[in-house]
């Protein structure tokens, strides 16, 4: 790691990343308000997230069942478990990366988990096989839950990417990489992350060239207002959902949104309606699939008698 560290700085001029790199995955992550909360989240995304509730409610009630007797192994008269130690290597793994990740990493997404819930699914399963009778059935259960959840969304925000509502955002970003690629070509583009990198790097397959851009945040109010102010010119605008948001959504408390806003960059999208009133464009294109959208917004320039007054702005 060291080694590592002293070629990063004598390539880059940093040891651990550029200065942005490091506020938001180091600095930004130490208040201690927020490292409890992401531990809660880590916790959540291991043990409750995307079906491995039913895993983690399955091991519990067969901790409460006595072992089955064994049926191969004649040194013991009931199943044997994963060894003591090794649960113990498991658990002291799971541990330390969950503690650490709570710690630095500026987003909290579930992916990063990947490397300990195999740890703790072989565990789950090990124990269904020691006490639990109809153990095949379960585990066959289990694996359609969670083939049912490449189709399901569940009752709160996700990203896009955790399960097949992935393919709805690239299909409905293709339709309007090419509905501008078809009608504005050499338009200046309003957007955000990550159409932003689709608009602009043709390797990733969405345009044939890239277009101009002019970036901004996210399409909240703040992002939107500052956009509508800023003297930066633009053409059109490319608004899309940034995450998966439920009509009903078990996370909606508002104290729980406004400490996810303060510590976590949670937002909610504006709709596209909202955002072209806003910015004083029509909407000439918009798609939706599901939960998910994405719109095209034409500006209107204003005439020599016309002003754009900041009282045609939606308020909060």
């Amino acid at each position: 790691m060291a080694l590592w560290f002293a070629y990063h700085y004598s390539k880059m001029g940093y040891v651990f990343g550029n200065p942005e790199f490091f506020r938001y995955n180091v600095q930004a992550t130490a208040h201690p308000i927020r490292v409890v909360f992401a531990l809660l989240g880590r916790l959540w995304q291991t043990f409750i997230y995307m079906g491995l509730w039913a895993v983690t409610a399955l091991t519990v009630f067969a901790m409460s069942r006595a072992a089955l007797p064994s049926e191969r192994d004649k040194d013991s008269e009931t199943r044997t478990r994963i060894a003591i130690p090794i649960q113990l290597v498991f658990a002291v793994v799971m541990l330390a990366y969950i503690g650490a990740l709570s710690v630095i990493g500026g987003a909290v997404l579930s992916r990063y988990m990947l490397p300990v819930v195999p740890l703790f699914i072989m565990v789950g399963v090990s124990t269904f096989w020691r006490r639990l009778a109809y153990w095949k059935w379960i585990v066959g259960a289990l694996a359609a839950l969670f083939i049912l959840g490449w189709f399901w969304n569940p009752l709160y925000t996700f990203p896009f990417e955790d399960n097949l509502a992935y393919r709805d955002y690239v299909q409905l970003h293709q339709a309007g990489a090419s509905y501008l690629e078809a009608r504005y070509p050499n338009a200046r583009v309003l957007t955000a992350w990550p159409a932003s990198d689709e608009l602009n790097r043709t390797w990733l397959g969405y345009v044939h060239k890239p277009m101009q851009l002019v970036r901004i945040e996210n399409f909240s109010l703040e992002p939107v207002q500052a956009a509508a102010a800023s003297s930066t010119p633009y053409d059109v605008a490319l608004v899309f959902s940034t995450k998966y948001e439920p009509a009903f959504n078990v996370a909606s408390w508002p104290p729980w949104v406004r400490l996810r806003t303060r510590f976590f960059d949670y937002h909610r999208d504006l709709p596209a309606d909202a955002i072209a009133q806003m910015l004083g464009a029509r909407v000439v294109m918009q798609q939706h699939r599901g939960a998910q959208w994405i719109a095209v917004l034409a500006v209107e320039r204003p005439t020599d008698a016309e002003v754009r007054s900041p009282e045609r702005l939606p308020g909060h």
